[in-house]
């Protein structure tokens, strides 16, 4: 297999490496867009090919990071947070992404939930002006958050939202997830079958690669350089989305705050984990997942995936120490790592670890 690299230029151009294109090549595109580097490798024929994939990938997500995006002033995220408690006309992505968000958020039981916006704000982990807020500026935030006050509806074929008054949204822990399963389906059907789109911590494939096998994808060991992983898992027409509390983070006085926020007390999720990993081929409920499981914490995370054993879930210990995953997980999930302790979470009661080998 060869692989091609397309440079992105500051003015867009794509410039391709020498070499004539065969069946088997695969070309490989970085950009940035939603506040996230972006990768999209293509398996064509032509560098032509390869363009257009790229054209569809790019259009596509900055088509969506306008609608909704909470750092544009024209999306319908902003409009709806300008307009807490009115009607607001939406576009039909913007309808089925409040609607997905408040069924997750039951399911999860408020540990995900996206009326968590002024808190977001007021924290900007990932913004330059982050800071610690005081307790009383995240009890007057924690007051209006209520994934039960969002509303959508459809009338003369026309989409409507409406958040509760005084409520901000904030889409950021199931977005990329949302764009991720737009994009591939629109490559899909612009005829780029075989493709890989990640988006920071999102991965999503379908096809085959250069080798006419799955994609493989490596789950980052997080105190290691990119790269390094401590597990591989195959990726065919599904997606891989890990959440962790080891990119997005500043430290003041010597306390580590990360930007997953716990929706019940308004601050950074204490560190029982390093990171979570759902594997499914809705890449938006994987994304939502992942936020509610770190919410939850090492043992709730085990005590939710023990009511629900077909989610394929990998949770990573915050010492690195030990993996935990539902049994569907470790039938595709390959741990390289050798010092960490892995086990397959049963159907009921605690965890005891031990040195199981990996198949």
């Amino acid at each position: 297999m060869q692989s091609k690299k397309i440079i992105l230029s500051l003015i867009a151009a794509l410039a391709f490496t020498a070499g004539p294109a065969t069946a088997s090549d695969v070309y490989s595109v970085d950009t940035f867009a939603i506040g996230t580097l972006i990768n999209g490798q293509f398996k064509v024929d032509s560098k032509e090919k390869a363009e257009a994939c790229y054209k569809i990938l790019n259009d596509e997500t900055r088509r969506l990071e306008y609608i909704l995006s909470a750092y544009d002033p024209d999306s319908d995220v902003t409009r709806l947070n300008q307009h807490p408690g009115e009607w607001i006309q939406i576009e039909p992505e913007t309808f089925e992404v409040l609607n997905g968000s408040k069924t997750i958020a039951a399911l999860t039981h408020g540990t995900f939930d996206p009326t968590v916006g002024a808190l977001v704000k007021l924290w900007s982990v990932d913004q330059p002006e982050h800071r610690v807020p005081s307790e009383a500026e995240i009890k007057r935030a924690l007051i209006n958050v209520d994934y039960n006050l969002i509303d959508a509806k459809k009338e003369n074929g026309r989409y409507f939202g409406k958040i509760g008054k005084k409520q901000s949204v904030a889409f950021g822990a199931i977005g990329k997830g949302y764009i991720a399963d737009k994009v591939i389906n629109k490559l899909k059907q612009g005829g780029c079958g075989d493709s890989l789109v990640s988006l920071g911590g999102n991965v999503i494939g379908s096809g085959t690669n250069g080798s006419d096998k799955p994609w493989s994808i490596g789950l980052q060991r997080p105190d290691k350089e990119r790269g390094e992983y401590f597990a591989v898992v195959p990726l065919k027409d599904t997606s891989v989305v890990t959440s962790g509390d080891y990119e997005k983070f500043f430290i003041k006085d010597g306390v580590k705050y990360h930007h997953i926020l716990n929706p019940k007390t308004g601050k950074p999720v204490p560190a029982t984990l390093s990171s979570v990993t759902i594997i499914d081929d809705n890449s938006a409920k994987a994304d939502a997942l992942c936020t509610a499981l770190f919410v939850m914490g090492w043992s709730g995370a085990i005590e939710y995936l023990q009511k629900h054993p077909d989610l394929k879930a990998v949770l990573l210990s915050e010492d690195l120490k030990h993996v935990a995953m539902t049994n569907s997980a470790s039938k595709i999930v390959n741990i390289i790592d050798k010092d960490m302790t892995v086990d397959i979470i049963p159907p009921k009661g605690k965890i005891a670890f031990a040195d199981l080998k990996q198949k």
